[in-house]
């Protein structure tokens, strides 16, 4: 039988995850509570759990993707990062110049949809509703050629 340690590696050896999904995942495998405890704090000594630079990279992909910061802090929560962490990466990496940017993008991408129907998009895809009011009064018209 293995123990919460190497159950732990195993489950970080495909991809990495957060403390906390680390712990429900020892938890579902009924180990008990010190053995967690255990098995985290060895995690985090050899470096295998760091929730600070697994948020950078979440956050990194997720702009890549196309998400705004709302959507991103609500992804980052469910898996166990603190709002307040997650605000101030996003603070860091996702300006409001680089939404305005991304938003840029997505309206010159989807700007046959009509206006009302581009912000619910956008809001959807989690970005706040002054960078988005902002971003169309910054974007430029796209133009028939």
């Amino acid at each position: 039988m293995m123990s919460a340690r190497e159950r732990a590696v195993f489950y970080l050896s495909r991809y990495a995850r957060t403390e906390r999904q680390v712990e429900n995942y020892l938890k579902r495998k009924g180990f008990p509570a010190e053995e967690i405890r255990d098995a985290l704090l060895y995690l985090r000594e050899h470096s295998y759990l760091n929730d600070d630079s697994y948020a950078t990279s979440f956050i990194e992909s997720r702009i890549r993707r196309g998400d705004g910061p709302l959507k991103i802090k609500q992804m980052l929560f469910t898996k166990g990062i603190s709002a307040d962490q997650s605000d101030a990466l996003l603070k860091n990496l996702y300006p409001e110049e680089t939404q305005i940017e991304r938003l840029n993008d997505l309206i010159q991408k989807h700007q046959g949809k009509g206006r009302e129907r581009l912000q619910r998009f956008l809001a959807s895809r989690g970005f706040p509703r002054y960078a988005i009011f902002r971003a169309f009064s910054t974007a430029k018209p796209k133009r028939n050629e």
